[in-house]
């Protein structure tokens, strides 16, 4: 029986789509820890320099490229003082991930946001994250994030008006 027919190479495909699963996973909470914990140098590396970040209406403008990203998330902090949240804390469920191919991904992923403002008030977020993922020589990546919230409370009114509809991503051959 040559190697072809005795399904090692099914295998290890399969092996590679779970470990590849996995990464992917793994990519998606570490942008919210890393969010949650203000570690912006860890966060900013886990978007590919060419990437595309939109957060929604009422919030930054649509962000081309890892170092606008970074001179965004630096923005925040001047003289040693963050003027940003004084607290977050992001919580991902129910990932959904297609691949288009070996190196690329459309992710899905449910998202709740809780923050606390330095004036001690606490907006809250829903929604999902559209996300392409591509793999690099650095491991997985974001290429692409897209924020689509379904509500809010507390928040201020012209943040990103509840979208009610999520484009839906089909799974190709043999995904489930």
């Amino acid at each position: 029986m040559s190697s072809s027919d005795d399904g090692v190479g099914d295998d290890r495909r399969a092996l590679r789509r779970l470990l590849d699963k996995d990464a992917i996973v793994d990519l998606v909470h570490r942008y919210s820890y890393c969010v949650d914990h203000k570690l912006n140098d860890e966060l900013a590396a886990l978007f590919t320099d060419d990437c595309v970040i939109d957060y929604g209406p009422g919030s930054a403008p649509v962000i081309h490229g890892r170092a606008a990203y970074r001179k965004l998330l630096d923005s925040a902090i001047r003289d040693g003082v963050d003027y940003g949240f004084a607290a977050t804390s992001h919580h991902n469920a129910n990932v959904l991930i297609v691949f288009d191919t070996d190196d690329r991904a459309t992710v899905r992923t449910s998202m709740y946001a809780w923050h606390r403002t330095q004036a001690g008030k606490t907006p809250q977020v829903w929604g999902y994250y559209h996300d392409v993922a591509v793999r690099t020589a650095d491991g997985w990546r974001l290429r692409e994030r897209k924020l689509h919230l379904l509500g809010t409370d507390g928040w201020h009114d012209d943040y990103h008006r509840a979208e009610h509809t999520c484009p839906a991503i089909a799974a190709p051959n043999g995904q489930p």
